[in-house]
């Protein structure tokens, strides 16, 4: 476990809690976000995971859907912060986990945008150098528009994922996608999209 992931504080369980995670009277409730965490990560250079100053390499959690589109909801972590939470967060790592949250619709709360109702099996760690992305508004909400990684890794189930595991989990992310982006003329763009990003599954 890293150093900084040790010093938060943790749940009844003995599992550290994430700094992004929203409290109410007390409680965490996972993995609900606290919204106004957003633009202080962001602004203030801060871990996504663990709350302290980040160094230039950073690991943006992402799934397929984030990656094939090139942006995601979420700012970025320490590389360690971010591999710890890929490995051992159940919202991440197993596809069957439950959501628990009762705040998710109260205003100043969001769930955790990078846990999608939609469970691919595989997400990746997007690794940059810097600040690794431009933020702009989208709808009501902020996305981060990603620059190239420096390199991309997959995991499922805790542990590196399988070329397969990878190419099924952006398979089946990608009828959304492609519904869209052929209604914006956007299809023949994101079909190369998807042949980039299944060049980096393991092989």
């Amino acid at each position: 476990m890293p150093k900084r992931v040790e010093r938060l504080p943790t749940d009844r369980r003995g599992f550290p809690i994430p700094w992004f995670v929203a409290w109410r009277d007390g409680q965490p409730h996972l993995p609900v976000i606290d919204a106004a965490k957003l633009g202080v990560a962001w602004n203030e250079d801060l871990c996504w995971v663990c709350g302290d100053k980040l160094g230039a390499k950073r690991g943006w959690v992402l799934g397929p859907m984030s990656a094939l589109e090139g942006a995601t909801p979420e700012p970025p972590s320490h590389y360690d912060c971010a591999r710890f939470s890929v490995c051992h967060c159940p919202h991440l790592s197993t596809p069957a986990a439950s959501f628990s949250a009762k705040y998710a619709d109260a205003q100043g709360y969001a769930p955790q945008a990078n846990i999608s109702k939609l469970r691919s099996g595989a997400t990746a760690i997007w690794i940059t150098r810097g600040r690794g992305a431009t933020p702009f508004r989208a709808g009501r909400g902020l996305l981060f528009g990603l620059d190239g990684p420096e390199r991309l890794e997959w995991y499922a189930g805790g542990r590196p994922a399988t070329g397969t595991e990878v190419r099924e989990a952006i398979a089946v992310a990608w009828p959304t996608l492609q519904q869209a982006a052929e209604l914006e003329g956007r299809g023949a763009e994101l079909a190369a999209r998807r042949a980039w990003l299944e060049g980096w599954a393991p092989r």
